[in-house]
């Protein structure tokens, strides 16, 4: 019985946050306000395959300033609600888009 319990945490933990080659999917664990250079961070800190989220996994988005700040308003307003969110790439390791 204890080993089932321990399995099913342990399979409903690994699902909360997906990330293949090109699209991560969670909750917004962090955001940050940088200027007109903003981030978000998934859960469990990943990014997607072809996106150099570095060790702590930030995802920066590129585009111009106001097109970033509307996706930043737009991870808080998710962020806030709980949402999970999934974001995808254009498969060049460049803009991102959700």
């Amino acid at each position: 019985m204890k080993r089932i319990c321990l399995g099913m945490i342990l399979a409903i933990i690994s699902s909360a946050s997906v990330a293949g080659p090109s699209y991560v999917s969670g909750k917004i664990t962090s955001l940050l306000a940088h200027g007109t250079d903003p981030a978000i961070r998934i859960a469990a800190n990943i990014s997607p395959d072809n996106c150099n989220g570095g060790v702590y996994g930030w995802i920066y988005f590129q585009g111009t300033p106001e097109e970033r700040n509307r996706v930043y308003g737009s991870a808080l307003a998710l962020s806030l609600a709980g949402k999970t969110v999934t974001i995808y790439t254009n498969s060049d390791g460049g803009n991102l888009s959700y």
